[in-house]
């Protein structure tokens, strides 16, 4: 894990999941110019984004959504990038 948001507005995870599930979408992430797929599991409350030397996972639990994020040597220097701008993102909605 690489990041915790913590819940502002979501009263448990099922809120703060459908909340992340309108935002964090595969044109979302298409604007860091890293091309991916995004899938959605209802069942659990997670999002993860896999795409060529990416791999974004969401896990939402009862207080916080938990960020990790995979990159491969290329994209390693993006890291710290990415994780603000799904913080930011994050965190104004959830």
């Amino acid at each position: 894990m690489d990041l915790k948001v913590p819940y502002k507005t979501a009263k448990n995870k099922q809120e703060a999941y459908t909340a992340a599930k309108g935002q964090l979408t595969q044109e979302y992430i298409a604007k860091w110019n890293i091309p991916c797929e995004v899938k959605y599991d209802d069942s659990k409350c997670q999002i993860e984004a896999k795409g060529k030397g990416f791999t974004l996972g969401v896990h939402f639990n009862d207080t916080e959504a938990q960020v990790s994020i995979d990159l491969s040597f290329l994209l390693k220097a993006f890291k710290k990038t990415v994780l603000e701008k799904v913080e930011h993102k994050l965190a104004k909605h959830i």
